[in-house]
């Protein structure tokens, strides 16, 4: 599974339930924009605090409306094996295909002993592969890490590069490339990830503009590369509005000023307002994006 692959976000209603409905519009958006695969109830779809329950809903709807066209995978942010387990057997249930797992994020400086412990247990446990999201700062999976990991679990498939940290990117792309999928969630560089060599991105800019990403990566495989670096640009600043604390809200209004389904941030998060709405707002109108959406890849 290479090329883009957006971590959905997901509607919830006033009471703060699955808009069910509205998850499904979002879907089908995403198979429109050309996506090569789906994730689920990750970070920027609010899963951390997911029940089991809401787990199992929120794939269940995406693997139904999907229909096979496309591989979901599910995101699985816990802090125990027993928790995760138990997360991943609903997703499992529910039909995705593999997980997409952080290191447990409440703890500081685990070691590679207990990561082996958490991926093994939850792999065992699921019957399903996984993807190391590395993105807990002080709990980054190494180079040297990475390779006993692996070495040791094969249904350890990938890892997704995230915390803007390119360089560990171009690190990893040098010792695992050919061996383990390589994806970059660094948003503010997925172009130069893509030419990095990098497998495909599972990122929140990919989520907003699912259309523009394909585009990006399409050109890059096809070495149009003035193309992509123009698109890069435009993309950019509308990253950097809605990066940083809150983000799935940040992206929700986004969404919602392309015109998206969106539903509401869960409780206790809000919608942004004042400057940071104003420049979330400014960002898109500024790189084109407020245009009609037919005219914003050619």
């Amino acid at each position: 599974m290479s090329g883009v692959i957006p971590p959905m976000i997901t509607p919830f209603a006033e009471d703060d339930t699955i808009a069910r409905a509205l998850l499904r519009t979002e879907t089908e958006y995403m198979l429109e924009a050309g996506v090569s695969g789906l994730v689920a109830a990750g970070s920027t779809g609010e899963g951390a605090g997911m029940s089991s329950e809401e787990v199992y809903e929120a794939v269940s709807v995406v693997v139904e409306t999907v229909s096979g066209r496309v591989p979901v995978l599910c995101g699985i942010i816990a802090d125990t094996t027993e928790e995760a387990v138990r997360l991943g057997i609903a997703a499992r249930k529910a039909g995705a295909v593999g997980l997409q797992v952080p290191p447990p994020h409440f703890h500081v400086g685990i070691s590679t002993a207990v990561l082996s412990r958490y991926y093994r247990g939850i792999t065992d446990g699921t019957g399903l592969p996984l993807i190391i999201y590395n993105v807990i700062p002080w709990a980054q999976v190494a180079v040297d890490s990475l390779e006993q990991l692996t070495s040791e679990n094969p249904a350890i498939i990938g890892i997704k590069q995230s915390g803007a940290n390119i360089h560990a990117l171009s690190t990893l792309l040098a010792f695992f490339k050919g061996r383990i999928r390589i994806y970059s969630a660094i948003d503010d560089l997925v172009y130069p990830s893509f030419m990095l060599g990098a497998d495909g991105t599972i990122s929140g800019t990919s989520s907003v503009f699912p259309i523009d990403t394909v585009a990006l990566w399409n050109w890059v495989q096809r070495g149009d590369t003035e193309r992509a670096l123009s698109l890069h640009q435009r993309l950019v600043p509308v990253w950097r509005s809605v990066d940083g604390p809150q983000f799935p809200a940040k992206i929700k209004y986004a969404l919602a000023l392309l015109g998206r389904a969106t539903g509401k941030p869960r409780s206790p998060f809000t919608w942004p307002r004042g400057a940071i709405a104003e420049r979330i707002e400014r960002t898109l109108a500024e790189g084109g994006f407020l245009a009609t959406r037919d005219a914003a890849v050619s």
